[in-house]
């Protein structure tokens, strides 16, 4: 990085010639667009978004000192326009110089206030790196300042940084002040409406996350995305019968594979739960016709074939089918997800897991602490436990289970380790990150290396100094 930063600044001395990296050769007449820019920018300087597309096939093809002598030029030519510091925070991005990346978007947000993207910018960057409150002050900035066209936009983004970060009531206040906007976009207005239903769900109030999931789905009734999630709330919730007319007018409408396959998925789960009410068969004919339909769009998916193997699981006279699914999740690396003594308890676990896809971990850790009673055998509980308590942001208790878990293992688990650490970041502990990371004998991942750079962010980003190494 210090020989990059030494070599822009020669080339800003040297009047910045631009030149394209070597590339292989190109097929008799093709042209490569990079030397079409890079003419172009000789000619005319003070074009920044032609920089800016330049620079953008530089970072696709790892072109690292030509994207460093495109934004220097950009700087030399444009260092008065906010824009040119956008593109340098861009670069240092890219290259993983996280304090440089903030000060040269500060710099933009200086000398362009009342501008929209530095604030957008400094948020996305504050997320990536769990400097949570510092997101949530830019996303609030961005909204005063955003045009009455795009309010809604940023409205959401601000609702969710604050659920997010456990601030519940401020997310309801701004996802009911834009449901009241009835010129508000439908797209806007459905995810409000989608954060009210998670919000509802992890207070335990299924009735009102339904109906939220409802009106959300009215509003964007061809969105395949809502109806996953319908498929997922119908086991989240103790009844998903009321979303039942979601899945119906969906295979009554709706031709696109993964529309059907979401409510294929939904009406399995409905008949399943109802089974599990009324101690009738899971593998009953009419309840297992869903499976078959959804086996005929997806074939094997594993998201179906696992939840199929815990329901043959569950009698020994479908042990030879069971094996056989098994061998069909171990040839996809998936793995024999756990599994149950009884259908009421893999309800139970399915409740769980689809509770924390849909940000409701209150729900995940009541059947946990449920399933360890109950199925003090089952795998997986603690990993699940700790996830949930991650997501609702017990921090202590978390740290806690982690580190007990982590003491047990030959060999730490790396998403573990990364969640231990993403904690320890989050609440201000980024030297002891630091210093681990330092220590650690094993050859860094690129996990590892992020988390390292994110930790020395936190540490020096507000002019601190080293440590004394001595």
């Amino acid at each position: 990085m210090r020989y990059l930063l030494t070599a822009c600044l020669l080339l800003l001395l040297a009047g910045c010639t631009l030149t394209p990296a070597e590339n292989d050769e190109l097929p008799a007449g093709v042209s490569d667009p990079k030397e079409e820019l890079v003419a172009h920018i000789k000619d005319n300087p003070e074009d920044l978004d032609s920089h800016a597309d330049l620079l953008r096939l530089q970072i696709k093809d790892g072109d690292v000192e030509g994207a460093g002598t495109t934004v220097a030029h950009a700087l030399k030519f444009n260092g008065g326009d906010y824009r040119a510091h956008l593109l340098a925070a861009q670069f240092h991005r890219w290259q993983g110089d996280l304090i440089s990346t903030e000060k040269s978007l500060i710099t933009a947000r200086d000398m362009a206030p009342a501008k929209l993207e530095p604030r957008v910018a400094l948020a996305a960057l504050y997320n990536q790196t769990y400097l949570e409150e510092d997101e949530l002050e830019q996303r609030r900035i961005a909204l005063e300042l955003a045009e009455p066209q795009f309010k809604a936009e940023f409205m959401v983004d601000y609702a969710y940084a604050a659920a997010a970060l456990g601030q519940t009531d401020k997310a309801r206040e701004l996802a009911d002040q834009l449901i009241a906007d009835k010129n508000a976009p439908a797209e806007r207005l459905s995810r409000a409406h989608v954060l009210l239903c998670e919000l509802a769900l992890n207070d335990g109030k299924e009735d009102d996350a339904i109906k939220q999931l409802v009106q959300a789905q009215k509003l964007q009734p061809d969105y395949e995305g809502l109806v996953q999630y319908a498929a997922r709330l119908v086991t989240a919730v103790s009844d998903g019968a009321a979303l039942e007319p979601i899945f119906v007018k969906t295979l009554e409408t709706q031709d696109r594979a993964e529309m059907r396959w979401a409510a294929l998925f939904g009406s399995w789960m409905l008949d399943v739960q109802r089974a599990a009410k009324s101690n009738g068969d899971p593998l009953a004919e009419d309840v297992d016709n869903w499976w078959r339909r959804l086996d005929a769009v997806s074939p094997s998916h594993p998201d179906t074939l696992s939840r199929r193997y815990q329901l043959l699981k569950l009698d020994k006279k479908h042990d030879d089918e069971a094996s056989k699914a098994a061998e069909q999740l171990k040839e996809m690396e998936f793995g024999k997800p756990p599994i149950a003594t009884k259908l009421s308890n893999l309800m139970r676990l399915w409740r769980a897991e689809d509770a924390m896809r849909l940000g409701a971990p209150s729900i995940t850790l009541q059947e946990v602490a449920q399933l360890e009673i109950r199925e003090p055998g089952m795998e997986g509980l603690q990993v699940m436990k700790i996830m949930a308590l991650f997501k609702a942001r017990d921090d202590g208790p978390c740290l806690e289970t982690l580190n007990t878990v982590l003491a047990e293992q030959e060999k730490p688990d790396d998403f573990l380790a990364a969640m231990r650490w993403w904690i320890l970041l989050r609440t201000g502990h980024a030297m002891e990150v630091k210093q681990e990371l330092e220590k650690r004998e094993e050859e860094p991942t690129n996990a590892t290396l992020w988390i390292h750079e994110v930790a020395k962010f936190h540490i020096y980003r507000k002019g601190a100094q080293p440590p004394d190494e001595g």
